[in-house]
């Protein structure tokens, strides 16, 4: 009994180590309000984007990793195989917490992995880094959590992209009107469609781009296999010139139709603005096709066609296409949005250095209440009999 009795002391202490830590001793951040786009300048994404230098790629996929306690079947290699066949330019493994390095040598090598271990899959895709960063929250996180996550996986030179955020509301419209400190958004995915997240950022005034992945785990039954992808804009396929590209967001997701031959997607023809009024124009005619602005709100339809036309008023703050075809496939162009005349600047997230500290007094004197406890539930007796014992010695 008195083993049982340690072990469960050992493992509550356990448990209420990372409750502190979590939700007292984690940084507390003075988030702004949001503040939609806004400016005389409309940024547009593909505006030096050329039609021949499309690229599918796939940046979400598993293989066997860790022994197989992780969910992942088959090799890279078996995934190399898979994606090469159906004419993928850029296909990463990125498995959790692990950078595979088979194909490193190859020119279109792009290191990535998943991020996060916690409970409602509030997970990130980091491509590009060479080390891995293990900072994450078990329980479900609040925004503060996810703030200091993110700051800590950011970097100039890679890209941090938030996977799946409608999955278990891993990522909420509030958390997402108010975060920072990532580029993209996995807003496609098989296991769920992300839009109205996307949304909520953009009518944040966040700069945030599009990616469809397939997210497979068993690419050996190829279930999900070419479900979602996307396309980049690169002169030549390198990490560099992916990540750019991903950054500045040339670059649309693609819902692939069950019917849809991978080379035979539609692909984007242009995107072009010219006196506050886009014209998106595609390779195929599609059979419906949307614009959609601020807080989602649909601007313009057309059906049975190949372009659309749109006139982006300040308050629409941005403007984004879709275009919809009969077998099931859909293209999502990022958006045009306005800025200042120096350029889109992100809202910078300070830490709040008072609050951070009232809360890790708290959680410093929990745990001191703990320690106590605990030296009365392992003696059977209590703290200040056991202190006077010891003053006796």
């Amino acid at each position: 009994m008195k083993i049982l009795r340690i072990a469960l002391l050992a493992f509550s202490s356990w448990v209420i180590w990372l409750l502190v830590s979590q939700f007292f001793f984690c940084p507390r951040y003075q988030l702004n309000d949001p503040i939609p786009f806004e400016g005389p300048v409309l940024y547009n994404p593909y505006e030096s984007a050329l039609p021949a230098q499309w690229v599918k790629c796939n940046f979400h996929a598993h293989s066997r990793a860790w022994e197989g306690v992780t969910n992942g079947h088959g090799t890279a290699y078996d995934i190399h195989r898979a994606y090469t066949a159906l004419h993928y330019g850029v296909h990463c493994v990125s498995n959790y917490h692990h950078i595979d390095t088979t194909f490193s040598t190859s020119v279109n090598y792009l290191p990535a992995y998943e991020h996060g271990y916690n409970i409602l899959k509030t997970h990130q895709l980091v491509l590009g880094s060479n080390e891995v960063q293990w900072l994450d929250y078990l329980f479900p996180q609040t925004t503060h959590n996810k703030q200091h996550v993110l700051s800590h996986l950011a970097g100039p030179d890679h890209v941090v992209i938030l996977n799946h955020p409608a999955l278990r509301n891993g990522y909420t419209a509030e958390d997402l009107a108010q975060l920072t400190h990532y580029d993209c958004m996995e807003v496609l995915n098989p296991s769920v469609t992300s839009t109205a997240q996307w949304d909520a950022a953009l009518s944040a005034g966040k700069r945030v781009f599009i990616v469809g992945d397939d997210d497979i785990h068993d690419v050996v039954s190829q279930k999900r296999l070419g479900a979602r992808c996307t396309f980049v804009n690169v002169r030549y396929n390198s990490a560099r010139e992916v990540i750019g590209a991903l950054k500045t967001g040339q670059s649309y997701g693609v819902i692939i139709g069950k019917n849809q031959r991978h080379d035979s997607i539609p692909q984007l023809k242009s995107l072009t603005v010219r006196n506050h009024t886009m014209v998106a124009v595609m390779t195929q005619r599609a059979s419906h096709v949307t614009i959609t602005g601020q807080n989602g709100k649909v601007l313009t339809v057309a059906g049975n066609t190949d372009r659309i036309s749109h006139r982006i008023a300040p308050e629409d703050r941005y403007a984004r296409a879709t275009f919809r075809y009969a077998n099931g496939t859909e293209i999502l162009l990022n958006p045009v949005f306005f800025t200042p005349r120096n350029g889109y600047r992100a809202v910078p997230v300070y830490e709040n250095f008072n609050e951070t500290m009232f809360f890790r007094s708290i959680g410093t004197c929990i745990l001191g209440v703990w320690l106590l406890l605990f030296v009365w539930l392992l003696t059977g007796q209590p703290p200040q009999h056991y202190g006077r014992r010891l003053s006796w010695r």
